[in-house]
């Protein structure tokens, strides 16, 4: 028995808004959950208790990468997909999890003592289980974006960033030290996996078919190989803070990546979602494939840029006021995280088009350059303190920006002038609105109180940054002016 895919190809826009609008929804949900667990938990808790965090999660990056969606990706990606292919992906992957978590924490046993951390060592554990129940509801999850579900999945993210919140602070405020995010994190998992079983309707039944999983192998490997690698870039920079400046220096560079996080899936999430299974259901119509990955593209520039580029320009100003005394040094060291995030959200497209084309070994290369240029950068700038270490990631992703967008155009045909012209004119309208924003923080801030220079702070990035945009985006006057056109014609006024 299989499954037909769930969206026609005629679909069209209106119907990818509305399930935009839900991912954004719960976006916003999550992200003040998540800022105001860093405001407040960052008043309870020291910097080594965020880097033993960091420390257990770095230990179990392995099993999370091999067991975290890269073998129900086909789930997401194939036109048909039969229930004995959903049971033999779910126990393979589930056996994988226990597997490799078992042999993580036996390994770590020997290291961490042998490091100097052996309050480490239950906290991996902690968090080896936690890999486990996660991709227990892989497979369920993986279903609701088969059939295009987000207002669903949105829902469950909801709820499940608000309870764990409430879960995290009451252990904080009870003095559970690094416990506490062990137990935010164990809620939010626990929501989202009963959820994803409830609303999928879907329950495991027995065997794994050998045959299946060989024939979905070139796909799960180039997946797998993404994810790694993905991963890998992402735990540089804290490998390299744990080893010049131990828990202390990783806690720091983890609370300025948490907020990074935080901004960066508020004005992401909503596309990175759903790419893959809305661009890999018209694959095969490249004229239409195209189009959605300009939207996609537009979409996360227009929205996501200014954001960035803005929080950038007032965090030293504003990250101090809400976190606690131990880390209000980290207001620089987030900007600079929060900028290299620019690239970060522009590469959900490019690897999700790769991926959907059925390229995912493509993306892999692409995402393996990065990686070797973080690690070069990271060899010279870690050893001369955290904000060199975030500023080897911002580097990393400028200067290996053009060889992505050839891998794009190598992958699926988009041609390199295409991607320019849109990508570039919102990013240089947010840097520009980044400087000025920069520059009058800056003169404000011996003058005014924060909060008040903050709320002129803000309106004069809008200002400018709609500025900057008009003058240099033909696609946003053209939409402009055809919107004002037609509003002249439904009022009768033409």
């Amino acid at each position: 028995m299989s499954m037909a895919a769930p969206m026609a190809a005629g679909d069209g826009r209106r119907d990818l808004l509305k399930k935009l609008g839900w991912t954004s929804l719960s976006s916003v949900t999550q992200m003040l959950a998540g800022i105001a667990s860093v405001m407040v938990l960052t008043r309870f808790l020291a910097p080594s208790d965020y880097g033993l965090y960091g420390i257990a999660f770095i230990a179990a990056a392995f099993t999370e990468v091999l067991t975290s969606g890269a073998m129900s990706s086909p789930v997401e990606q194939k036109p048909e997909v039969s229930r004995q292919e959903l049971n033999s992906i779910f126990w393979a992957n589930l056996s994988l999890a226990v597997l490799c978590s078992a042999l993580t924490f036996a390994v770590s046993a020997l290291i961490a003592p042998a490091a100097g951390w052996p309050e480490a060592l239950p906290v991996i554990g902690a968090v080896c289980l936690l890999v486990t129940l996660t991709a227990a509801g892989i497979v369920p999850e993986s279903l609701l974006r088969r059939r295009q579900a987000f207002k669903t999945l949105a829902r469950a993210g909801m709820w499940s960033a608000v309870i764990s919140l409430a879960a995290g602070l009451v252990l904080a405020m009870a003095g559970a030290g690094v416990w506490a995010l062990i137990g935010l994190e164990a809620v939010r998992r626990l929501i989202l996996v009963t959820a994803a079983f409830v609303l999928s309707k879907w329950r495991p039944g027995a065997g794994i078919d050998i045959c299946i999983l060989r024939s979905d192998l070139p796909f799960i490997t180039g997946m797998l190989a993404a994810g790694a690698l993905g991963r890998l870039d992402r735990l540089a920079p804290q490998v390299a803070a744990a080893i010049f400046f131990g828990p202390a220096g990783l806690g720091l560079l983890n609370v300025a990546t948490r907020i990074a996080d935080q901004i960066q899936s508020f004005v992401a999430q909503p596309v990175g979602a759903m790419a893959l299974p809305v661009l890999a259901n018209v694959s095969a119509d490249r004229e239409r494939f195209h189009s959605l990955m300009a939207d996609a593209w537009r979409a996360i520039s227009i929205a996501t840029f200014p954001m960035l580029a803005g929080f950038a320009a007032i965090a030293p100003l504003l990250v101090p006021m809400f976190v606690g005394e131990a880390f209000a040094g980290v207001g620089l060291i987030s900007a600079v995280t929060v900028l290299a995030q620019l690239r970060v959200v522009s590469s959900k497209v490019n690897i999700a088009a790769t991926q959907a084309a059925g390229r995912a070994l493509t993306a892999s290369a692409s995402i393996a350059s990065s990686l070797l240029a973080h690690i070069a950068l990271l060899v010279v700038l870690a050893p001369l303190g955290v904000l060199a270490i975030a500023s080897a990631s911002l580097l990393r992703g400028w200067l290996t920006w053009p060889l992505a967008a050839w891998f794009v155009k190598s992958t699926t045909g988009f041609n390199l002038g295409r991607q320019f012209a849109i990508l570039f004119p919102p990013l240089a309208a947010s840097l520009i609105m980044g400087g000025c924003v920069y520059a009058i923080c800056e003169l404000l801030r011996p003058q005014m109180p924060a909060v008040a220079a903050l709320g002129l702070l803000i309106a004069s990035g809008l200002v400018i940054y709609t500025a900057a945009l008009w003058m240099l985006d033909p696609w946003v006057r053209k939409a402009l002016a055809a919107g004002t056109w037609r509003r002249r014609l439904k009022g009768g006024q033409v």
